[in-house]
């Protein structure tokens, strides 16, 4: 209480000088520090006697609503922690489905049917089950129930399997396929909490199982479903992890998903498991009386909302009796050892406790000042924020809210990904959080975006916070914004007229991908290409529409390449692509579409132009310039076969 009376008179009194607030402006020091002394001598003995008051009112009137109270605020952050785990993992399983099924891959399969277009769809599928450990099965099921596409997690092998035509199914019967077909494009369908099956058999050891499927529609006809089996099982183990509360999932009807004796969890698929009501018999057989409710000492929260089954599950949280054993011989100890403690200190040393404040006080009212306006200074014009250990921000300065747009109190509880732009790299967000859990720094650079959708660049230094045993509580970020620096930089690797890579970024993401080679073997492609008869455009029709041809022609190569493919202008009318993780006969296949995309595009003013390609690959034993030869050579002999042809060349 007296700390509280304290801060109210200091922000009464801010900004005046401390000695006249006590009417001591015009003493001299000596004078001064006595009067600060018994001025704090007096402090103190009426805080030891108003402390020594509360205490003995606490110790004959500690009442179980404390406990009560500090026990709902644990379960409201436990809730929150279990609900965003639960919620950003569906999330992200609906994000996948749905990105794949609005893939173009998707949907040329769907259109034409084609052998490449299944090889591609095969590929997307099992990348993206090789991405997400979580999935054991992910397919493409079409409008009439047959599996078109299969990827499995075979047991006993690292990497998923492309399941073989000849062992697709028909699944029209199967209860999945009926519920998902009839959703509307955008929706999804989430199955029961169950046990995967081998053979019409519970495989043991168990596997818990989820299913997540949304249709796929063509020119507004349903074409089928994309639909994943996930494995829960690390799921369920995460949330059912705390330190304070016994962690129970229970579906509509009673039965046990999660338990915190695993082999007490499943109680509906497997034997001998005793439900809700047969553990709990004091809560009555009616799980609506559960269900967001405190009763018998638990605590109840749905998250049928987050699985839409008709589960209707929800969790409940049951504090340990360790817990409340704890609250209980704490709250109890704090009151007496509080109690004594300060009655004898008080009366004892008020007197000997009083001299160092007083000789102290004018130098910490003057260092007091000092470092409120350091601290405004911080705030002002340094770029810092503040999270607990799980990322969620505690604190922003003045200056982070002017770079990102966003108020301290918009900011307080989000994550930096509300921030997050989206052509930040994931592995740089998963290398600082490997970083700082350990303990270290991270320094680095990130692209971010404020709240008006602009793009800025900041250079962050991100340090861990410890508490007194080491502990790792949160982390602190001091940034400066680096925007201009990495205009200029990208304006140093950009070709001024098209916009694509120079050659200087070109020779840099050459050396690159060489180095990746030698180390890990990992084969990638060049090809080279240059437009034909090129200077006839510039005597024909002048040098500034040659240039809005090399200009198309940028736009032209740059959307029809594929993603992770490195496109720039080499010189002149050449332009150059490397392509990681390509073999031979994939860059070939790359270079004629490209081609014969080129040949059948009118370029404004000009009408048709083509374009001669020379394809190589790195080879065992190979050189950088030995590479660049070839390429070049291949395209030499592509002009001299007559032109719009793609040759390649290996040795």
């Amino acid at each position: 209480m007296l700390f509280g009376v304290k801060a109210k008179w200091l922000s009464m009194v801010k900004g005046q000088d401390m000695k006249d607030i006590f009417g001591f402006k015009n003493l001299s020091s000596s004078t001064v520090g006595k009067r600060y002394y018994w001025l704090f001598t007096l402090f103190f003995l009426l805080f030891g006697s108003l402390v020594a008051v509360i205490t003995s009112l606490i110790n004959y009137n500690i009442q179980y609503t404390n406990i009560e109270s500090e026990i709902r605020e644990k379960v409201a952050a436990e809730k929150a922690i279990k609900y965003e785990l639960l919620s950003e993992f569906i999330q992200h399983a609906q994000n996948v489905v749905r990105a794949i099924a609005g893939s173009e891959f998707t949907h040329r399969y769907v259109s034409t049917g084609s052998a490449e277009s299944h090889h591609n769809l095969n590929l997307l599928l099992h990348a993206a089950t090789v991405s997400n450990n979580a999935f054991m099965q992910l397919r493409f099921i079409d409008s009439t129930g047959m599996e078109s596409v299969r990827v499995e997690r075979i047991e006993g092998l690292d990497m998923p399997l492309i399941i073989d035509k000849k062992r697709l199914q028909n699944k029209r019967d199967r209860y999945y396929f009926k519920e998902a077909a009839l959703l509307s494009e955008g929706e999804y369908w989430h199955s029961k909490f169950d046990l995967n099956m081998e053979h019409g058999r519970i495989e043991i050891p168990i596997r818990p199982t989820f299913r997540i499927a949304t249709p796929v529609f063509s020119q507004n006809q349903f074409s089928g479903l994309i639909i994943a089996n996930i494995s829960i099982d690390t799921l369920l183990s995460t949330v059912g992890t705390s330190s304070d509360f016994d962690i129970y999932i229970i579906d509509r009807e009673g039965e046990f998903i999660l338990h915190p004796s695993y082999a007490l969890a499943w109680s509906r698929y497997l034997p001998d498991r005793s439900n809700v009501f047969t553990q709990f018999p004091q809560f009555g057989a009616s799980v609506s009386e559960l269900k967001d409710s405190r009763k018998a000492g638990h605590f109840t929260f749905s998250v049928s909302e987050i699985f839409m089954n008709d589960d209707e599950a929800f969790v409940m949280a049951v504090p340990r009796k360790s817990l409340l054993a704890k609250f209980r011989k704490n709250n109890m100890l704090t009151a007496g050892l509080t109690a004594l403690t300060v009655l004898m200190v008080s009366f004892i040393l008020s007197g000997l406790v009083a001299i160092i404040p007083a000789r102290l006080q004018r130098k910490l009212s003057d260092a007091y000042f000092k470092i409120k306006n350091y601290a405004e200074i911080i705030n002002r014009y340094v770029i810092t924020s503040s999270t607990d250990r799980a990322g969620h921000i505690l604190s922003t300065s003045a200056a982070l809210s002017e770079v990102y747009g966003f108020s301290a109190q918009e900011m307080k509880g989000k994550k930096h990904n509300i921030v997050k732009h989206p052509d930040t790299p994931a592995e740089t967000h998963r290398d600082i959080w490997r970083t700082i859990l350990k303990g270290k720094t991270w320094h680095g650079e990130i692209k971010d975006k404020a709240k008006n959708g602009e793009s800025f660049w900041l250079n962050h230094v991100i340090t861990p916070d410890f508490d007194d045993k080491g502990k790792i509580v949160g982390f602190t970020s001091v940034s400066h914004d680096i925007t201009d620096k990495k205009e200029i930089e990208r304006l140093s690797v950009t070709d001024t007229l098209t916009g694509l890579s120079n050659r200087r970024r070109l020779d840099d993401l050459f050396s690159h991908e060489f180095d990746r080679f030698n180390r890990y073997e990992r084969q990638f492609a060049m090809i080279l290409l240059d437009v034909d008869h090129f200077k006839q455009v510039n005597d024909k029709f002048g040098h500034k529409v040659g240039d809005r041809v090399l200009i198309e022609m940028g736009r032209l190569l740059a959307l029809n390449v594929r993603k992770n493919d490195l496109l720039g202008r080499w010189g002149g009318e050449e332009f150059l692509l490397i392509c990681p993780e390509t073999s031979l006969d994939g860059a070939i296949k790359l270079a004629e579409k490209i081609r014969q995309i080129i040949e059948v595009t009118d370029f404004s003013e000009v009408g048709r132009v083509t374009a001669s390609f020379g394809v190589t690959v790195s080879i065992k034993d190979d050189s950088d310039e030995a590479m660049f030869v070839r390429a070049d050579k291949a395209l030499y002999m592509a002009k001299r076969d007559g032109r719009n042809c793609v040759v390649h060349l290996t040795l």
